[in-house]
């Protein structure tokens, strides 16, 4: 009875506990933060406008670029106060055509082209110096913004001067998910919309409210030039330039970074596996490069109570392959003649426990979303995806632990292999190995 008694405790502390100190426990604490702060927001009103500086990178953007320079000059914001630099940084393709096409439609838009040496960060630095804007906002050619995203970035500046640093609420584009022929694909786009409203909504919400901001989006991000002045620009070493920007605004100038949660960038969603496979392996990369650059630094910061890259790195690395053990636990149990309802019991209740916190997510989330009533339409629609978000979040850990893995990789590359070519290395190293195994068997047994 008492060796049974221990085995139960070990089995469910084992399989609970981990994933509760992880993900259960840290969310709903954020959760509460949140919804706390929807209620004791106060309406932004300003009198005085400033000049802004919109930064937008130009690779392979000819099929993008005119949708992207739309939304802008379709801001609510006076048009007279917004200049806008697009940096091209690759070779110089129609994307020159359709922004010479443009400037001749609207001419009251103040639009300029630059050439810069290859690689996003460098285009980023010589818009920077080339800007005059009180504020300069980075967004990505490939996404469209709402049309009140600068004025509400403009007034949660000019109301807390506090404020270094914002990034926007990045969504993925419903209208592009329904253009998705393959239903399957659709699923997964779906999936991402969800967590992309997760994301920032609730993680970077929380981080804004308690100063723990790890990386401002790439996608659409928005600084004081006043402040962006005071760093070392974006380094090109690192494959997150965005993160190394957040880390020296908040390490080396102790600058407070917040989320605008008025402000919408839609970007297109993920066009299949490989590209989403791609994509989150960079992401992964560029915290691990980060991380190691200003740990150093982080470590002698004294002004902080909560060092945000330990945090980080112990949440998103050190209990990754904790994790990944517990996963492959399942089967072990197994052979250690555990029951195997215990174990499928086990996992149903960490599957709804998962559910149960993306429901509360969800409706907090559409808090923040009450004015934009095609995204919150959309979600009431599919509201089913909150189902199939715990199996999403599966796949992409172990993308995250791909990552971690071709992280040891000495040269970092923007495109990493994909996993259909990942996939076909294995299958022939899987090949070569089992030939040699009966070859030798075959010389072993024929003496």
């Amino acid at each position: 009875m008492k060796q049974q008694l221990i085995r139960q405790l070990l089995f469910w502390g084992i399989w609970l506990v981990i994933p509760l100190i992880v993900d259960i426990i840290g969310g709903v604490i954020g959760a509460i933060f949140i919804t706390v702060s929807y209620f004791r927001k106060k309406k932004l009103d300003i009198g005085y406008l400033p000049d802004i500086t919109i930064l937008i990178p130009i690779y392979n953007s000819e099929n993008t670029l005119e949708n992207c320079l739309n939304s802008v000059i379709n801001q609510t914001y006076p048009i007279e106060k917004i200049s806008v630099m697009l940096i091209n940084n690759g070779k110089r393709d129609k994307a020159y055509n359709v922004f010479c096409s443009f400037q001749e439609r609207n001419p009251r838009l103040k639009v300029w082209w630059l050439d810069s040496s290859s690689g996003k960060a460098k285009a980023l630095n010589k818009g920077i110096y080339m800007a005059n804007g009180k504020y300069i906002i980075n967004i990505d050619s490939d996404g469209v913004l709402d049309k009140e995203a600068i004025l509400k970035v403009v007034e949660k500046f000019e109301t807390n001067p506090d404020i270094c640093a914002m990034t926007g609420v990045v969504l993925t584009d419903p209208e592009l998910i329904e253009e998705t022929k393959l239903k399957n694909l659709r699923l997964i786009q779906r999936c991402e919309l969800f967590e992309y409203i997760e994301a920032f909504l609730i993680g970077r919400g929380f981080q804004s409210q308690v100063n723990m901001m790890f990386t401002l989006a790439g996608a659409f991000s928005c600084y004081r030039r006043e402040i962006i002045m005071k760093t070392q620009l974006y380094n090109n070493e690192t494959l997150g330039e965005d993160t190394h920007m957040t880390s020296q605004i908040r390490e080396l100038l102790d600058g407070k970074i917040a989320l605008c949660e008025e402000a919408f960038f839609y970007v297109d969603p993920i066009d299949d596996l490989d590209k989403l496979y791609i994509q989150r392996q960079r992401w992964q990369r560029g915290q691990m490069e980060v991380s190691a650059l200003f740990n150093e630094i982080a470590n002698k910061n004294t002004k902080r109570f909560i060092n945000v890259l330990k945090v980080t790195i112990i949440k998103d690395h050190s209990l990754v392959f904790p994790r990944f053990i517990w996963i492959f636990a399942m089967m072990y149990l197994v052979f250690l003649d555990y029951p195997l309802t215990l174990v499928v019991g086990a996992n149903l209740i960490l599957y709804i426990v998962y559910v149960i916190t993306s429901t509360i997510y969800f409706f907090i989330a559409k808090l923040f979303l009450k004015e934009k009533k095609q995204i919150k339409d959309y979600v009431n629609k599919h509201w089913y995806i909150i189902l199939l978000l715990p199996i999403y979040r599966f796949v992409v850990f172990f993308i995250r632990v791909a990552g971690i893995i071709n992280a040891v990789e000495k040269n970092a590359s923007w495109n990493t292999k994909t996993f259909s070519q990942e996939r076909e290395i294995v299958d022939v190293r899987l090949k070569k190995n089992l030939s040699l195994y009966y070859r030798i068997k075959g010389w072993i047994n024929n003496g």
